[in-house]
């Protein structure tokens, strides 16, 4: 069962969840757990990951040591422990631009209020049913919700449940969020002070409603006369760079560039560095990563991280009973970052 190696979440703390949730559910108090040895062959991982797993499940009182004898499961069970769940829509995401500093914000904030923290995928392989699977179950926890893609039914019954969440892209319950609509907003002002005669917008997949709100408020800022073109690009470095290279051999540049992600504006500003044309077309991404640092592009910074504490801590709040009654939402506002070509 190897782990995964692409998230920027530690091999580790991986091992961890997997030894509770494969291993110390099914032991009963006092059985020994495998060697070291076998657990590296097991999980391929070295001998220096399996004991700082061991050391910290140690620490936590579900495992204990017998000198010479080896290490066996206590009495005090993972599920005496509380776990903050941080559900994505797929658990390659872990891995997107600047998602790594949200998820380091969490994992602070769940070590500070002495609560495990979990990392699981929406879809997994079971689709959307795979929400269900793990939601729905008794848990010793609650969940931090960064999906677009719960339906109706999934809401209605998780108020049925009274499970412990906080959304993080939805204002349902306990709610954590920059609004879309405000960094459209200020996208299309962002555009307006370039004073460019048209404007190109790479949106990601309008099927997702943040999406929806960020393009619905950029338009409007901008007015019904700008002229505006909106395609549709997904997630995707290379898609965008794809997107990019066809609309330029349709048309000549745009005046600026707008683009509803940062992945999405890297790869349009690959094309356009390819061209010799950077620096004539200004470019606005979203989310404020490492990208448009490293790229010299503007982008409209989501505060990615301090919503990732604020809905640790308001979950961590939540079960213990300190938080105020629902609904409760905590805004975090979007701020322009411009930057101009070096």
């Amino acid at each position: 069962m190897p782990l995964n190696r692409e998230t920027p979440v530690p091999l580790y703390y991986q091992l961890i969840v997997e030894l509770r949730e494969k291993l110390l559910k099914k032991l009963s108090p006092g059985a020994a757990i495998p060697s070291e040895r076998e657990l590296c062959e097991q999980f391929q991982v070295s001998r220096i990951t399996v004991r700082k797993a061991v050391e910290e499940l140690t620490a936590n009182g579900e495992l204990y040591k017998l000198h010479g004898k080896g290490t066996f499961k206590t009495k005090n069970t993972a599920s005496s422990i509380r776990e903050l769940t941080y559900v994505i829509y797929d658990i390659s995401m872990a891995a997107y631009p600047g998602r790594e500093r949200s998820i380091q914000a969490m994992a602070e904030v769940a070590e500070h209020r002495g609560c495990h923290f979990v990392i699981r995928g929406f879809n997994a392989a079971a689709g959307n049913a795979g929400f269900r699977d793990f939601a729905f179950r008794e848990n010793n926890g609650g969940y931090l919700l960064s999906v677009q893609e719960l339906t109706a039914e999934d809401i209605a019954e998780i108020r049925r449940k009274r499970i412990p969440c906080v959304f993080m892209n939805q204002n349902e319950g306990y709610s954590v969020r920059a609004p879309m609509d405000q960094a459209g907003v200020l996208a299309a002002e962002w555009v307006k002070r370039n004073k460019a005669g048209d404007a190109l917008l790479f949106v990601p997949p309008l099927s997702l409603p943040n999406n929806r709100e960020f393009l619905e408020a950029f338009r409007k800022t901008l007015g019904a006369d700008f002229p505006l073109e909106v395609r549709e690009v997904p997630y995707s470095r290379e898609a965008a760079s794809r997107a990019m290279e066809q609309f330029l051999s349709e048309r000549e540049a745009p005046g600026v560039l707008v683009c509803a992600d940062d992945l999405i504006a890297a790869g349009a500003s690959d094309v356009l560095t390819h061209c010799g044309i950077r620096e004539k077309v200004p470019l606005c991404g979203l989310n404020n990563t490492y990208l448009a640092r490293e790229l010299g592009f503007s982008s409209i910074d989501l505060h990615g991280e301090a919503c990732a504490r604020a809905a640790a801590e308001l979950l961590a709040d939540i079960l213990e009973g300190k938080a105020p009654p629902p609904p409760w939402s905590i805004v975090i506002q979007p701020e322009l970052k411009e930057r101009a070509v070096q």
